[in-house]
């Protein structure tokens, strides 16, 4: 019988053991939780988003515009000759943007070096130049910051350029383009 009570009795230490054990262990999860918790600020967990909204101002189509050979314009206000297409970029999120815009070429009549662009921004300063050739897409601006809240105005412009030479095999000759602008969304 002796030998009994000893195995109860160690039995009754060792279960002593384990719930001291489980109360310890709930004790020190309790205070690290809490501890967590009282760490965080009300700030740490942020939803940041990233949106653009386009918006032609002239329509998405060309309006059979007058296009005869010239020299290059000078400014955004020499129009003779010229079709142009204006355009806003609008950033509706919560990020800061860097937006590249791309001229698409989805059908090119024109012999190379004979369509021409430039594209300027809200202020009026070139952003950039060059020959519309083949049917290939142009990345006409690149990695232009955009603030979070506000707006950006571009506008495309496109004529023949003038060679010196006759150009009039260049007459009723078709050009579609769209334009495109991505985003890299930045987080400061």
């Amino acid at each position: 019988m002796n030998s009994k009570r000893e195995i109860n009795k160690s039995q009754i230490f060792y279960l002593i053991i384990l719930i001291l054990s489980i109360i310890i262990m709930i004790s020190s999860l309790t205070i690290a939780y809490f501890s967590f918790v009282a760490s965080q600020e009300k700030d740490d967990t942020k939803l940041y988003t990233g949106s653009l909204v386009i918006n032609f101002i002239d329509g998405k189509v060309i309006n059979n515009p007058t296009l005869v050979p010239r020299n290059e314009p000078a400014s955004i206000n020499d129009l003779n000759y010229v079709y142009i297409n204006e355009f806003e970029v609008e950033s509706v999120g919560t990020l800061d943007q860097n937006i590249d815009i791309y001229m698409k070429v989805l059908a090119n009549e024109f012999a190379n070096n004979t369509i021409k662009y430039k594209l300027f921004d809200n202020d009026g300063n070139q952003v950039s130049i060059g020959y519309v050739n083949g049917n290939n897409t142009i990345k006409i601006a690149d990695s232009k910051f955009l603030e979070h809240g506000k707006k950006q105005k571009y506008t495309v412009m496109l004529w023949i350029q003038e060679n010196g030479e006759n150009q009039d095999s260049e007459k009723d000759k078709d050009l579609k383009i769209t334009l495109n602008v991505e985003a890299i969304q930045t987080i400061k």
